[in-house]
Order: C-alpha cells, then sequence, then structure tokens
C-alpha cells in the first residue's frame, strides 16, 4: 500500500487557500468560519496530516495531551479509573498519556514534559511524592485524584475514606466480633491514614491487630498467613484495599482457615471482580468512576480558568454485604 505523501502545514495552508495561521487555528479548535473550516479540513483528511507535537510546542500551540500518573496496573481499580478519565478527555478532544511508577520521579518529570502535557492527574500521590510538587513549578496544572495531599495547592477528589473505615468497622462489631484485625496500606498514603482512623475510631475499646499489606497482593498474602498462623488468630479481617482482600481470601484457604465461618473478611473499593459469585467479597464500594470524571473536570476547569481557588471534593461511600462476612462461630 503506497504511502500518502508527506506535506507541511504551509503547503496545506497554500492548498486550501488560506494562511498557515488558520490551518493552526482550525488544528486548535480555534475561531474560524463554518466555510473556511470545512475547506481546511478536506485538506488535512486528504493527507492524513496529523502535527508533530515538537512543531506545536515551538509555536506554543495546544497538545491536547494530558498525562495520568497511577501507581499499579495490576491493581484492578487503576483500569476502571483511567477508563473513565479518557472518556471525559476524549469527549473533549484531549489524549492521555500515561506513566507509572515504574520510572523515577526525575524521569517522570521529564517525559511528562517532553510530552508537552497541558496537566497531570495524580491518582496514587503520597505526601513524601515529590512529582507533583516538581510539575507544579513547572506551571503544570496539577489534579490528585483518589489520593490527597494536606497544604497541597492544588484540586483534590476522593471518597469519603474516613467513613470508609467506619462501616467496615460498624458492619464487624454489629455482627458480633471482637477478635479484629486491620490490614494497612502503604504508609502514608491519605487512603490507608483515613480509612485506619475511621475503623480505629469505632474499635478504640478493643484491642485490633495491625499488620502492614501496602496496598500489595504478594506481601498481603505473606501477612495473613503469618497472621492466621499464630496463636491470637482474629474472626475478622477489615483489608484497606480490595486487592488485599483478595489475598486474604487466598491465604485463609491455604491455611485451612474457612471464611466466613471461622474469619469474616471486609475489602474496600468494590473493584469488578470483588462482585464475581466466587469472591462475593463484602466491601465498601467506592465510586471508583465518578472519582475519575470529577478528577478528569476539575483538571478541564483548571485549563479553562487557572486562577481559580482549588477545590476539594469528598464523594459519599456505602457498605456493600456479599458472603465473606458473618457472625463468629
Amino acid at each position: 500500500m503506497a504511502r500518502r505523501p508527506s506535506v507541511t502545514s504551509t503547503q496545506i495552508a497554500r492548498e486550501a487557500r488560506v494562511a498557515q495561521s488558520t490551518v493552526s487555528r482550525v488544528l486548535n479548535g480555534g475561531s474560524v468560519s463554518p466555510q473556511t473550516r470545512e475547506r481546511v479540513l478536506a485538506v488535512l483528511e486528504k493527507y492524513d496530516f496529523q502535527p508533530s507535537q515538537a512543531a506545536r510546542s515551538l509555536v506554543g500551540a495546544r497538545t491536547g495531551v494530558v498525562g495520568v500518573v497511577i501507581r499499579d496496573l495490576t491493581n484492578p481499580f487503576y483500569p476502571v479509573m483511567v477508563k473513565a478519565m479518557e472518556r471525559v478527555l476524549h469527549e473533549r478532544g484531549l489524549r492521555l498519556f500515561l506513566v507509572t511508577d515504574v520510572v523515577a520521579p526525575e524521569e517522570g518529570v521529564a517525559m511528562l514534559r517532553r510530552e508537552g502535557v497541558e496537566g497531570a492527574i495524580f491518582t496514587a500521590a503520597v505526601a513524601t511524592d515529590p512529582l507533583p510538587g516538581r510539575l507544579s513549578g513547572h506551571g503544570i496544572p496539577v489534579v490528585l485524584c483518589h489520593r490527597t495531599i494536606d497544604g497541597f495547592p492544588a484540586d483534590q477528589v476522593e471518597a469519603d475514606n474516613v467513613e470508609a473505615g467506619r462501616l467496615a468497622a460498624g458492619h464487624l462489631l454489629e455482627l458480633g466480633h471482637r477478635r479484629l484485625a486491620m490490614l494497612t496500606g502503604v504508609p502514608g498514603a491519605s487512603t490507608a491514614v483515613q480509612r485506619g482512623a475511621g475503623f480505629r475510631e469505632l474499635t478504640a475499646d478493643l484491642p485490633v491487630v495491625e499488620v502492614e499489606g501496602g496496598f500489595d497482593y504478594d506481601q498481603s498474602y505473606a501477612a495473613v498467613r503469618a497472621l492466621l498462623s499464630g496463636p491470637d488468630r482474629p474472626t475478622a479481617l477489615f483489608c484497606q484495599n480490595d486487592v488485599m482482600a483478595h489475598a486474604a481470601l487466598n491465604a485463609a484457604v491455604a491455611e485451612g482457615v474457612d471464611v466466613p465461618g471461622a474469619l469474616s473478611v471486609v475489602g474496600c473499593d468494590d473493584v469488578p471482580v470483588s462482585g464475581w459469585e466466587r469472591m462475593a467479597l463484602t466491601t465498601v464500594r467506592q465510586p471508583l468512576v465518578r472519582i475519575a470524571q470529577v478528577a478528569a473536570e476539575l483538571l478541564l476547569d483548571r485549563l479553562a480558568d487557572a486562577g481559580r481557588p482549588p477545590r476539594h471534593e469528598v464523594l459519599p461511600v456505602e457498605l456493600v454485604t456479599r458472603g465473606t462476612t458473618a457472625p463468629p462461630a
């Protein structure tokens, strides 16, 4: 199949009988008469013309690129959020550039700046993360999504994580459990801090065993196996996210501990797999899709009005009772 001829914006302008600046306005959504826009678009389509990011940057044009920084693609939580963000951005003619925590902060800054992102959404920031601050320092708008940082001057959106911890504790206490344990997430992450605070608030008069799972499957699996093989096995376990709860369920199988007969397990997130019949995880549901949509909307609003005060949105959560919790034997 023959390749289409390579052309420049100057050639596009000449064939469409317009100025080169008019071609730039059409490419970037500027004000152009309908007849002129139609004529330019016809020539652009004829040559399948796509301006390079480098060329756009040289003339100060918008790149239409938004960076999204996530922690771990293996967590089913993140694909749900990324897909929801992408839909909102696509409707506004923007595309998504994904960065994972495989890269170092310095490399992440360089990648995002090299791509010419107009803004960035962080889904897994912690208080010690240098990347959001460095991007802001370069004048790139930042939105914190799902994870928040106290005092950080940016738009932020999260679920009501304190209430999530309360709901998990309240459910287990109502069932009659008094030997409780909590599998905690990444130290310093707002989700771990807040969910832990809510859980402790309702269980303050009880001894609660806490073990660190780091929001990681393998780490959580090992931690729960050690917990269940010890002398003071709990009758109920709150896991601060669903991935850790999935690990806990498998660890219980490995240790021969019946769920929910001998151990009740509660997660937090309600990722799609948690509702599958063989999983049937009792969990606290976050509005994952809505959190992601709000994050994208906050960034779009910021791009439209850079001077407005930062907003902090907190969305409600709800307990979803399934088959992994029951009264203690």
